[in-house]
């Protein structure tokens, strides 16, 4: 059986991820810490995308519960051995599908740095819908087909001839918005650098409340 290529290309990833990140200009942990979304005590907070947990380590305390899910089997694997995260829920799944969280059971969700990495935007928000509880919040980023310069880029991209990436106009990112959630916030943020084509990525950043 052929592994995913994105898959494989985070698994390889997963040693140094966290440390890549920081160096190419994203930082989300940053981003969450600065961006006024609230995560009370007891929330139950989904990471989608969690690569090596750090996020959700990040949070740990006042008795918050964690579920994380990534497609790389590596950084499930190193996040599982976070001590911060004993007792979470941490699996490997695909955002393309049916996320591994039951209606209504999340507080907060996060999607940050990974639905550029998603085919079809509008099915992985709607999941997102699904599972937030009303009155509960997400934070997902897009990367957009401006750059952080202003300069246009490829609405899809093959990455090192490896794995797809799709970039998105603020009007498809606005017809992906499943009914039921209403954007609180928007802002477009600087994203990472990619190094090997010299420009910086830009994500329009969405706090997304579900209604009651």
């Amino acid at each position: 059986m052929v592994a995913n290529p994105t898959a494989r290309f985070f698994d390889e990833m997963a040693p140094r991820y966290d440390a890549d990140l920081i160096e190419l200009g994203w930082d989300p942990i940053a981003l969450v810490r600065d961006w006024p979304v609230l995560v009370d005590a007891h929330a139950h907070v989904v990471d989608a995308g969690c690569g090596t947990g750090a996020l959700l380590a990040s949070l740990r305390g006042a008795g918050r519960t964690f579920t994380g899910f990534d497609l790389s089997p590596m950084m499930v694997a190193k996040a599982r051995r976070r001590p911060a995260l004993r007792g979470a829920r941490l699996e490997v799944c695909s955002a393309s599908e049916r996320w591994p969280v039951e209606d209504a059971g999340a507080d907060v969700v996060f999607a940050l740095a990974m639905l550029e990495f998603v085919e079809h935007l509008d099915l992985a928000l709607d999941e997102a819908a699904r599972c937030l509880r009303p009155g509960g919040r997400a934070l997902v980023s897009v990367e957009t087909v401006v750059d952080w310069a202003g300069l246009p880029r490829e609405p899809y991209e093959l990455r090192y001839n490896e794995f797809p990436l799709w970039r998105r106009t603020s009007e498809e990112i606005e017809l992906a918005i499943p009914p039921g959630l209403r954007v609180v916030r928007r802002e477009r943020v600087r994203a990472y650098t990619v190094l090997e084509r010299g420009f910086t990525c830009a994500y329009e950043v969405l706090e997304l409340q579900r209604e009651a």
